[in-house]
């Protein structure tokens, strides 16, 4: 039985040891940043934010990408993904330490955005050690443990910080939340090696032009990126505010998270393995259109156990889209480039969060519904856009291979 569940959770990617590392520092890194995130407008709002400046603070911290993410995925692919890893896990853990002493508006806006420059490390590093070591039929299935691991930490952290925060403040929530980061580092130390593949992709580093980062289906990948990220942005700046005002707790507020996030501990493998097999465009249309209605949903709902069901689906539905999305981008990405395709991929839902943090609340204080609808809006274009690149490489591929066959046979 426990077999069973292994498999269903962690599917082939749990067979290799770098690969559980690699999970393991994942999670354990989203748990701990998540324990602050369910607190941290509340914080903010405590010491003296007004809400432009708590949409603001969410909006540095997904500003930064924009300006980080294209240089580090270019540092990914030279330096390497597991020092860029390291390096993020432990800047992220220390600069954390700062909203303790600096929390005046100012400085917590200031924070955030050091802090995004120092998130800003993750993806291209993780995303480009999965696609060096991971076949690319199993590799949607790799990606899907991955969201599995780090919905596994936000599905605790919110939890503990909600009642962390309830019984005793938001200095021991921030404690915690920096030892078990630096727990994290201490686990890969020395343990998780480069990918060997990575050294020889260094020798096409001669053949690489910026202008194969922005072919179609990457740009489908990248629309559907946007949208996702844009949906971040809103949580940051609005999401614990909006639940607050409907009279929920600080416990129900990081309920809501472990409900989003366990549907993805549970199916992140199964989503994965249906992308690797029944193809990337299906899933990327009809999960990123049911996200779409679940989220628009929300502008309209004041039942918090109704929102909690709501929530639970929307978690299920983005376990289907989010493999799907990087498997897209990492088949697209010319191969000795990976780290600078997961850098313009992050750059562009840089753009989508920090917009949508820094217009959120006014349009939520405006009209609530608003903010709800017009992400319920982009989301459907970013599935339109992905599963259409999808669709694109795909076609490609098809016509490589007949290619291939009618040279084979003319020789």
């Amino acid at each position: 039985m426990l077999s069973g569940v292994l498999h269903l959770v962690g599917g082939r990617a749990l067979r290799r040891g770098d690969l559980r590392l690699l999970f393991a520092a994942v999670f354990l890194s989203f748990l701990g940043a998540s324990v602050s995130f369910p607190l941290r407008q509340l914080y903010a709002q405590a010491h003296g934010a007004s809400p432009a400046e708590i949409g603001l603070m969410a909006g540095a911290f997904l500003l930064a990408p924009l300006l980080a993410q294209v240089p580090i995925g270019w540092l990914v692919d030279r330096w390497g993904r597991v020092p860029v890893f390291k390096l993020g896990l432990v800047s992220h853990a220390l600069i954390t330490l700062g909203y303790i002493p600096f929390n005046t508006p100012i400085d917590l806006i200031a924070l955030r955005f050091v802090e995004g420059l120092s998130a800003a490390t993750f993806a291209p590093a993780v995303n480009a050690y999965i696609a060096d070591v991971v076949p690319e039929e199993e590799r949607s299935e790799a990606y899907g443990v991955l969201n599995a691991t780090l919905s596994g930490g936000m599905l605790i952290g919110p939890l503990v910080g909600g009642i962390v925060g309830q019984a005793y403040g938001f200095i021991t929530a921030f404690v915690v939340n920096v030892a078990i980061e630096l727990f994290a580092a201490v686990l890969v130390w020395g343990r998780l090696r480069e990918p060997a593949t990575h050294a020889i992709q260094k020798t096409e580093e001669e053949v690489f032009t910026w202008r194969s980062l922005i072919s179609w289906p990457l740009a489908g990948g990248y629309i559907a990126f946007f949208a996702a990220q844009m949906v971040m942005g809103m949580l940051s700046a609005l999401w614990a505010i909006w639940l607050h005002d409907l009279g929920g707790s600080y416990t129900y507020i990081g309920i809501t998270f472990t409900v989003f996030a366990l549907p993805q501990i549970l199916f992140g493998a199964l989503a994965g393995r249906l992308s690797d097999r029944l193809g990337r465009a299906p899933l990327l249309l009809v999960s990123g259109l049911l996200i779409a209605l679940t989220y628009t949903s929300y502008g309209f709902l004041t039942n918090l156990t109704l929102i909690v069901v709501v929530g639970m689906a929307e978690g299920l539905f983005a376990a289907f889209q989010q493999p799907a999305i990087q498997a897209l981008i990492a088949e697209s990405a010319p191969v000795g480039a990976r780290g600078r395709v997961q850098g313009v991929a992050g750059a562009s839902g840089a753009v989508g969060g920090a917009i949508a943090a820094i217009v959120s609340l006014p349009l939520y204080h405006g009209s609530r519904p608003v903010p709800f609808v017009l992400a319920g809006v982009i989301i459907v274009l970013g599935a339109c856009a992905s599963s259409s690149g999808a669709l694109v490489l795909a076609r490609r591929r098809r016509s490589a291979v007949q290619a291939e066959a009618a040279s084979a046979t003319a020789r």
